[in-house]
């Protein structure tokens, strides 16, 4: 697998991995979301001040207001910390510091006992910076570069085999929200996460969180 397939392949191993602890795979429960944020997010929960700070991000999150979260929900947590790491890069590049993906909210998210979630986070910026020709701006994707890693970073079948020209210029117009004809950070992320579902929904059977009647039960991850 690419290291971008990896990366969402990693996403729902996370995710199952404690939110099949309760018996419902499909969701996150408020003691499963501080598990997983301990557990695979350590150095980000260290840095919080706010002692609820697991009850505001579930607040947040949760759409549908049933107190759990699925894992369309959990997507914009790594979308947010990967933004935060994104950011943590371009402040220490512009000061000249060696090219990593450091300090995720002030803490060294290079550290050799990295967690998983941590990991996948730092792998999304440094894809999106291996792609985005920066020419001395802000790292941007154009249209070329995010057809290369459509075809260089999409590989597995049920992923490749539906992408072509137009839904690379699709997927263009829908990320490229400011129309300027490329797509930022930000947007990529978003475009990881369609993804992430895509495969999430391919993996367990699940067609959507909006589809009514019985769905299948989510496979669990060892």
């Amino acid at each position: 697998m690419t290291e971008l397939e990896n990366c969402m392949e990693s996403l729902i191993k996370v995710f199952h991995r404690y939110s099949i602890e309760d018996g419902d795979a499909k969701t996150l429960s408020k003691k499963e979301l501080k598990k997983l944020l301990e557990n695979e997010l350590p150095t980000f929960l260290k840095t919080q001040q706010n002692p609820k700070t697991v009850d505001f991000i579930l607040k947040d999150l949760d759409q549908n207001k049933d107190d759990k979260l699925d894992f369309e929900e959990f997507l914009p947590l790594v979308v947010g910390l990967s933004m935060a790491c994104e950011k943590c890069y371009m402040l220490h590049e512009k000061k000249k510091t060696k090219k990593s993906c450091a300090h995720v909210h002030g803490a060294d998210c290079r550290a050799t006992a990295m967690a998983r979630l941590e990991q996948v986070i730092t792998n999304i910026v440094d894809v999106f910076l291996e792609y985005a020709d920066d020419d001395g701006k802000k790292p941007q994707l154009n249209i070329e570069e995010l057809k290369k890693v459509l075809e260089l970073e999409i590989q597995s079948p049920e992923l490749k085999d539906k992408i072509n020209a137009d839904d690379i210029g699709e997927a263009m117009e829908m990320l490229d929200k400011n129309h300027d004809g490329e797509v930022n950070f930000r947007e990529f992320c978003r475009c990881v996460c369609v993804l992430a579902r895509c495969y999430y929904q391919k993996k367990t059977g699940k067609g959507g969180k909006k589809v009514k009647g019985k769905e299948p039960e989510a496979e669990q991850e060892d």
